[in-house]
């Protein structure tokens, strides 16, 4: 890697950022936008046993509850991102919350297993439009350094404080009106962002003619990124040596792999620039994400599992677990915007890093036998603060040192890498976990034991792969303190 060191031109001195009230609003809006999206993958955790009764789901199709939302959501980012940019971002932004708002309607009134598998597609699909615009819109709107990473820090800190929150929220459903109002709540939030985005979210200029959309691009990219997310998702069933899934990873590597030719040497206005890549802090961001997603992935799915059929809490149980985690997340995502001019996103994310693994480290040691005190709170407080010092720094990273015609892009890019980073790491730790309890359980070891053993494994790997996204933030990350950005 190579760094600019030029100097740049002399220049005025840039007016200060003015927090009116209007940009206190816009940033609201956007951050509640990204809620919307970010809750609804994690909020049906604690309702799948209840839907598989009402709905009559088999057991080997239930994951798909989870699963449509997250194959839609990773197929479709870069396209958003790109559409965002090609055709206005609050524009796009909006038509994602009318698909959502209406998607989420038709799932709370499903009356079948294949009416709320399709409307749980529809929904990631509209979240894919989303997601990148919110971030995107931050980034256009904030400029770089103490505003920006404001902005970020607080977009940050909510959508970790989302990703806790709906097991809570789904828990108090779930005991209350019914698993229904988990998708009929985004009802009155998405009609309120619509009426508010038109009023307070300013209209933006598309930066490139639509007749020089990038149409191969677009479809490589989306046809080979589905067909990654479903192949990876499918070897929680199938396995890793079935043909479905062979097919499935295989279509995948072609279409991505032609993407990036086609990027690189064919497209005139391609759908991703290659050298958005050269941008170190973008590259390296990217890297960071999709490792430290894989292990927070992993920790969700275990941990609910663990307490749910270990130590036989309930969904509210469950849900009021980690409402510590929230709390502590919310504390140190406000502290990351202030150490990063101090301290720089490098060593930030090193250190935070670190601590994550350790309380997945933590977590390996959970007993048959265990309790809340003694195997939950400690490992999720400090894997909370760990997330919170990961996210922020490098959320602002990924997005820093980046033309303005591509930030929808950009903020894509990460949403991907988180994604299918997320996406793998749970395919493959949850494979080798159940791989570890059923032998276990074939050899005749009591249930809690093989299951718990297996847990411990998972959490184990989670570990590891934080460590390496340490180790890899401190190898790779330019150690930004403003925004800046450097290029390979």
């Amino acid at each position: 890697m190579t760094e600019n060191t030029a100097a740049p031109p002399a220049a005025a001195a840039a007016p200060a950022f003015v927090w009116t009230n209007r940009i206190r609003i816009a940033l609201a809006i956007l951050c509640v936008g990204h809620i919307l999206e970010t809750v609804d993958i994690t909020i049906v955790n604690v309702a799948l046993p209840r839907i598989k009764v009402d709905l009559g789901f088999a057991d080997a199709d239930l994951s798909w509850v989870v699963n449509a939302y997250t194959v839609a959501f990773g197929g479709f980012l870069l396209l958003a991102g790109r559409a965002g940019d090609l055709l206005g971002r609050r524009r796009v932004f909006l038509g994602g919350l009318a698909v959502f708002t209406l998607a989420s309607l038709v799932a709370g009134l499903s009356q079948n297993a294949i009416e709320l598998v399709v409307m749980r597609a529809v929904q990631g699909l509209a979240a894919a439009f989303i997601g990148p615009m919110t971030l995107a819109m931050l980034a256009a709107t904030f400029p770089e350094g103490a505003p920006r990473n404001k902005a970020i820090g607080l977009w940050g800190m909510l959508s970790g404080v989302s990703a806790s929150a709906g097991l809570l929220i789904g828990g108090l459903f779930v005991n209350g009106p019914g698993w229904q109002w988990i998708f009929l709540l985004n009802i009155p939030l998405g009609l309120a962002l619509i009426v508010a985005s038109f009023k307070y979210l300013d209209v933006d200029k598309a930066t490139r003619r639509f007749h020089r959309f990038d149409g191969v691009g677009a479809i490589t990219a989306t046809g080979g990124l589905t067909l990654l997310a479903y192949g990876i998702v499918e070897t929680t069933k199938d396995g890793w040596d079935s043909p479905r899934t062979f097919v499935a990873l295989g279509g995948a590597v072609v279409l991505i792999g032609y993407f990036l030719i086609h990027e690189a040497f064919v497209a005139k206005e391609p759908l991703l620039s290659i050298s958005l890549l050269r941008v170190r802090s973008v590259f390296s961001a990217n890297v960071v994400q999709a490792l430290v997603n894989s292990g927070m992935f992993v920790m969700f799915y275990l941990a609910t599992l663990y307490q749910q059929e270990v130590l036989h809490f309930t969904p509210l149980q469950t849900g009021l677990a980690y409402v510590p985690l929230t709390l502590l997340l919310v504390v140190f995502a406000r502290l990351a915007p202030v150490l990063i001019p101090k301290l720089g996103v490098r060593y930030i994310v090193f250190g935070a890093a670190l601590i994550a693994a350790g309380g997945l480290a933590l977590f390996a040691r959970v007993s048959p036998d265990g309790t809340f005190l003694g195997d939950i709170l400690a490992p999720s407080l400090l894997l909370s603060i760990g997330v919170a010092l990961t996210f922020i720094p490098a959320t602002i990273a990924a997005v820093s040192g980046v033309p303005a015609g591509q930030t929808g892009v950009a903020s894509g890019l990460v949403n991907v890498s988180r994604t299918i980073g997320g996406a793998l790491g749970l395919a493959v730790v949850s494979t080798l976990a159940t791989a570890r309890t059923t032998d276990l359980l074939s050899s005749g070891t009591p249930k809690a034991e093989a299951l718990t053993s297996g847990f411990r494994l998972g959490f184990a790997i989670s570990a590891a792969l934080l460590v390496v996204a340490a180790f890899t933030a401190l190898a790779l990350f330019p150690n930004v303190k403003k925004g800046g950005a450097k290029r390979h």
